[in-house]
């Protein structure tokens, strides 16, 4: 009976083998090895081909923070963590700035009870926290207990549910190490111990490490290096600018001093002689020819006057050096002031010089009261230039409740279509200023509308009906 009994235990294959049989002994320990070893090299190639991978995304060409987020996703789902993290270290302020997590979803729904992100919660004092020295002395540092890593930062109940939500056995923070210093560090959390790695999963951590270092850093890198090329063309593109205004203001420079060696000649010589010829007597007891003289004396004396302010304040808008003072003032009384001035060389000239209003006073306007009389004096300086006989009025009126007009009109020598399309450029005179060689810079109506447009949100314009039949120049404020 027991032989029988015997006979079915051998039949049976043994659970382990036993030492009564040497040679099945030998062979059952070698094909455990082998597959001890299968298994062993199934994980080594696990993480080469991570590895592997996390070269790839090293390759790639992202912002720090897309980078560190492509990292720490791959990390998770390939080493099936229950959190990653990468921070960056900022020596100055001594903290360690989360710059991207990836969480299970257990921990992410635990997460939106607390009503927090990791993300949003860096490490301050880093270098003085026990958990984090290790690590700024270029090695791991490795713990079972959350509240090392967060501890002061999160409420201890919190880091506590955390822990268990997630079943949290193991936090590893590795230092991102260059030959330097330490940029970063990252944190991996695991559901196993330490002690359950093996050699070759502890050693691929500081691979992974190594490689998250060399791609931070490169992209930091690249960051600064595109951040800097950018500013660089920020720079030259200033410059350009700088260098065009220069050149703008070097050519206005060379204009005004050519224009000055021909426009300055005339009425110096014109002052001269008639202020000679009334000191040595040449007119004796002639009235009417004294009277001349001083006119033209006076006129060419205000030319003068005109064109050397007029290109010195050319120069003051060139290089951005004009300033506004407002106040309010009676624009009516202001323009009636102006007008009495040039009644002496209109009755000489034999023009009808009138100014009027449209009755609707007060005619009050808050401007700069210095520029507009030299906006005003240049109207009326180019309408005396081209008008040799006839008339030139002046008039203020209303438009409407929040504009006030101010137009001058003349029977002088008009302006064609082409002219009035540019005739408030640098330098232009229209052709008819030339034509008739009527002197002047070309510059007041420029600067007259810089003044008025720029200056003082108004408007300044033109119309005429052609060449020989007058011009009306208009000027609008808010009242």
């Amino acid at each position: 009976m027991s032989e029988i009994t015997n006979t079915k235990s051998n039949i049976l294959p043994p659970i382990f083998p036993t030492i009564s049989n040497p040679s099945f002994t030998k062979k059952t320990s070698i094909e455990q090895e082998l597959y001890a070893k299968n298994v062993q090299l199934d994980a080594v190639n696990e993480l080469l081909s991570f590895t592997r991978e996390l070269y790839e995304i090293n390759l790639l060409s992202l912002d720090p923070v897309a980078l560190a987020e492509q990292i720490v996703t791959t990390m998770k789902d390939r080493l099936h963590l229950e959190i990653v993290g990468i921070f960056v270290f900022n020596r100055e302020q001594d903290t360690l700035t989360p710059l991207a997590f990836a969480k299970s979803e257990r921990l992410i729904s635990t997460l939106r009870q607390f009503g927090f992100l990791l993300r949003d919660i860096p490490i301050t004092e880093a270098t003085q926290r026990p958990a984090f020295k290790d690590i700024f002395s270029g090695q791991p540092f490795i713990t079972a207990n959350a509240s090392d890593v967060w501890g002061g930062l999160i409420q201890p109940k919190d880091i506590e549910t955390l822990s268990v939500s997630a079943n949290l056995k193991t936090i590893i923070i590795y230092p991102l190490l260059t030959e330097e210093r330490v940029i970063g560090a990252v944190l991996m959390g695991y559901t196993s111990s330490y002690d359950q790695f093996s050699e070759i999963e502890k050693e691929s951590l500081k691979s992974f490490a190594n490689v998250i270092t060399s791609a931070l850093d490169k992209s930091y890198t690249y960051k600064e290096l595109t951040t800097a090329n950018k500013n660089l063309i920020a720079v030259n593109k200033e410059m350009e600018i700088a260098n065009e205004k220069l050149k703008t203001v070097d050519e206005t420079k060379s204009s005004i001093l050519s224009y000055a060696s021909h426009y300055l000649q005339n009425p110096i010589e014109n002052i001269v002689m008639a202020s000679s010829m009334l000191s040595d007597g040449s007119f004796g007891d002639k009235i009417e020819d004294i009277k001349k003289a001083s006119v033209r004396m006076f006129e060419s004396a205000r030319h003068l006057s005109l064109t050397v302010k007029m290109w010195l304040k050319a120069l003051d808008f060139e290089e951005n050096r004009v300033k506004y003072k407002m106040e309010s003032f009676d624009f009516a009384d202001f323009i009636n002031s102006i007008v009495k001035d040039w009644a002496l060389i209109a009755d000489n000239r034999g023009i009808a010089l009138s100014f009027e209003t449209d009755n609707h006073s007060p005619y009050m306007v808050t401007a700069d009261k210095t520029w507009i009389h030299d906006v005003i004096i240049n109207l009326i300086d180019n309408a005396f230039k081209m008008t040799e006989k006839g008339f030139i009025k002046l008039k203020v009126e209303k438009v409407g409740i929040e504009k006030l007009r101010f137009s001058i009109a003349d029977s002088g020598v008009g302006i064609d279509e082409q002219t009035l399309q540019s005739l408030f450029q640098k330098f232009e005179r229209g052709c008819a200023g030339w034509e008739n060689n009527v002197e002047g810079t070309g510059l007041g109506l420029y600067i007259s509308k810089k003044i008025i447009v720029e200056g003082h949100h108004g408007r300044i314009w033109a119309e005429s009906e052609g060449v020989g039949k007058g011009a009306t120049f208009y000027v609008e404020l808010a009242v």
